[in-house]
């Protein structure tokens, strides 16, 4: 790959060129590099791992360590949202993931599953999942911006800090471009129209901004109250693939669980449950977590020997957190000429499978806003900001939300009280139990009745529709209530053994 020189050249149909050096190679600066190239822009793209030659994404998966990114080895739901854009904006991409071995999941093939005959409408094309692993993503991106790009890729390099000067009209410090240490411990810099931080979760910017005068980089940052552990198994040759009946993924309150469909025939289960629940820690041993998965309803028939085999260990993921970012406060930025997008923006407790989803969100959104203004830093730093509050910061809330909730019912569990039981003993309503009483009692089992409310709950799942959707709409909420209502008339979705029960399958299979 290489860059040009020269500065404002016009690009065929996409406007004046700049110099955009992009921090990071994992899946978000790749999507950002895709996007910056596609509009005319010459990249720059710095990374510090030095991953091996592959010659095909099976052979990556076996030989890629990717320290910088260790959610690479886990579980992956590449949404609606993204399985979309890269079909519309980006189809050679596409074509390339496809010949990978990736696989689509249409909502059409999802609901036929569970409903008879089900009345399917326009809108639910655009409902399809992306079945792939996401080394196997990293893989096939990483060919395609290689060749279908001038990219200049650096890698085993590390970012030291950024060039800057003062802009006089905001009095922002104006980032220039960055320094960077070559494997020879040599220090090199390159200037930059627009350094786009994609480093990760553990980027350096807030000192980087620290040392160029910048105000503090704040953020939020909360446990999200789960680790969690993943396995790759295979089909055996000659074996169907089981069906998928019941939910692919469970929320039993003391554990959470989910099937992941790849490529090649190799999927992925993926255990969570409190750090604090030492019982459950158990499930990172092999045999354990087999047993474990064997009990659940969904994934067990996947994992069934005869069925499939193990391919890795069991990988585990901990410490998470949900963290945002305050690059923007108040709609201003902390510097000109910069912006960081995918988890060096925000991220999220993995399980909800947001993250590759939202770099390819925060990526396509700089390139696009910084088109709209080439030459005004503070109005595309403004934009940037505006478009992120709006498409990406309503799923971080949501996240949050939604694990605070978790580690409540946590608690219930583990003082063995009914965490459905709302009425008070002084006739008032426990707020919260009735909120887990309506999500489990009537929204889980209004998703196998109801295609409207599943097509609702799949369309925020998938980030096609805000998650304040759901429960604002009256007539969904209608009709959650209504299978809410009837809870005493029928016998309860089973997700999966209590609580007592999955110990002793945990004790079984570790004595």
């Amino acid at each position: 790959m290489h860059t040009s020189e020269g500065k404002d050249e016009e690009a065929p149909g996409r406007g004046p060129s700049r110099q955009v050096v992009i921090v990071g190679g994992s899946v978000a600066g790749l999507f950002a590099a895709l996007a910056f190239s596609r509009q005319g822009h010459r990249v720059t793209l710095l990374e510090g791992e030095r991953l091996p030659d592959c010659d095909s994404a099976v052979e990556a998966f076996e030989r890629w360590e990717r320290r910088g990114a260790p959610q690479a080895r886990h579980s992956h739901a590449f949404l609606a949202r993204l399985h979309n854009g890269i079909r519309d904006r980006t189809p050679d991409l596409y074509a390339d993931l496809m010949a990978a071995g990736a696989e689509t999941l249409p909502f059409s093939d999802l609901v036929e599953a569970t409903f008879e005959n089900p009345e399917l409408i326009p809108e639910d094309d655009e409902i399809v999942l992306l079945a792939c692993r996401r080394i196997t993503l990293d893989w096939v991106l990483r060919r395609h911006v290689e060749r279908a790009t001038d990219t200049d890729y650096r890698d085993g390099v590390r970012v030291t800090g950024l060039l800057s000067e003062t802009d006089e009209p905001s009095g922002l410090p104006r980032v220039k471009g960055v320094r960077f240490q070559e494997d020879s411990g040599e220090e090199t810099t390159v200037e930059a129209d627009l350094v786009v931080d994609a480093s990760g979760r553990n980027t350096q910017l807030a000192d980087w901004l620290k040392e160029i005068g910048s105000p503090p980089l704040e953020k939020d940052s909360e446990g999200c109250g789960i680790f969690y552990c993943s396995r790759f198994y295979r089909l055996r040759d000659g074996v169907e693939t089981p069906p998928l009946e019941g939910p692919i993924g469970g929320d039993l309150g003391y554990l959470k669980y989910a099937i992941f469909l790849g490529d090649s025939r190799i999927f992925s289960i993926t255990l969570a449950a409190a750090p604090s629940d030492d019982a459950l820690r158990s499930v990172r041993d092999a045999a354990v977590f087999q047993a474990v998965t064997e009990a659940l309803p969904t994934p067990g028939p996947w994992v069934d020997p005869a069925v499939s085999e193990p391919i890795t260990d069991v990988y585990t993921y901990a410490n998470l957190k949900n963290t945002l970012r305050h690059f923007a406060p108040e709609g201003r930025p902390l510097a000109l000429g910069l912006y960081p997008i995918g988890d060096a923006l925000l991220h999220q407790n993995p399980i909800s499978g947001r993250g590759c989803t939202s770099a390819w969100i925060s990526a396509w959104l700089a390139a696009d806003c910084y088109a709209e203004h080439l030459d005004d830093p503070l109005a595309f730093a403004e934009k940037m900001n505006t478009e992120v509050q709006r498409q990406l910061v309503p799923w971080y809330a949501n996240m949050l939300a939604q694990d605070r909730a978790a580690k409540e019912r946590t608690g219930v569990d583990e003082r063995g009280e009914d965490p459905f039981a709302f009425q008070r003993e002084d006739g008032s309503i426990d707020p919260k139990a009735y909120m887990r009483s309506l999500l489990v009692e009537g929204l889980v089992p209004a998703m196998r009745e109801d295609i409207v409310v599943t097509r609702a709950f799949m369309r925020i799942f998938n980030m096609l529709d805000d998650p304040s959707d759901l429960m604002a709409a009256p007539d969904l909420l209608a009709r959650v209530m209504a299978v809410w209502g009837r809870r005493d008339e029928r016998e309860p979705v089973r997700m999966g053994p209590n609580r007592s029960e999955m110990l002793e399958e945990i004790a079984t299979a570790s004595g």
